[in-house]
């Protein structure tokens, strides 16, 4: 079946999550229950670990026009938010089953925490996947991730900056009722 794969051509105003902020997440607050190969829901992505991405919208990060051709003579697509957009626009482009397959997937892992997920590692992928799915009208569902499933390690948690703040409320709210 053939995909559209031109992600970097998605107007952003037809998509529904395009404005949904990656929250910062800091797994060292956490306990680690289990860690299996499994399926992620990207649409239950509330953050990731990152400091670079930790903070920014699903729409800031989506790859611009001209990553797939790879003109990096061109500021927007050298200078992006998402620093591997032209390598990863380009993989899917050539090969969208990748991101389809049930094989185990390197390098790409998730953090799951009450039902949510956070991403580990594989920000670009998590972006792009999620946009390619949104694209081609398929559920956002990638297989054979890494998922390590944690729990609150303590009652009290440290909230570094504001962003992480709903990820405590929410713990708060958790394990307090």
């Amino acid at each position: 079946m053939p995909y559209q794969t031109r992600i970097e051509n998605i107007d952003l105003a037809d998509v529904p999550f395009a404005d949904d902020l990656l929250e910062a997440f800091d797994e060292r607050c956490f306990q680690i229950v289990e860690t299996f190969l499994g399926s992620v829901d990207l649409s239950k992505v509330r953050g990731c670990y990152h400091p670079d991405y930790a903070g920014m919208t699903w729409g800031q990060l989506k790859p611009v026009l001209g990553s797939v051709e790879g003109d990096r003579n061109d500021p927007k697509v050298a200078f992006q938010s998402l620093k591997r957009a032209v390598d990863n626009a380009k993989d899917l482009h050539r090969n969208p089953d990748c991101y389809l397959g049930k094989d185990e997937k390197d390098h790409w892992s998730f953090y799951e925490l009450s039902g949510e997920y956070f991403i580990s590692s594989g920000v670009h992928r998590t972006v792009i996947g999620r946009f390619f799915f949104w694209l081609n009208g398929l559920p956002p569902l990638v297989h054979g991730v890494s998922v390590t499933r944690l729990k609150a390690a303590t009652p009290k948690m440290v909230v570094e900056d504001e962003r992480q703040l709903s990820i405590a409320e929410r713990i708060k709210h958790a394990l307090f009722g």
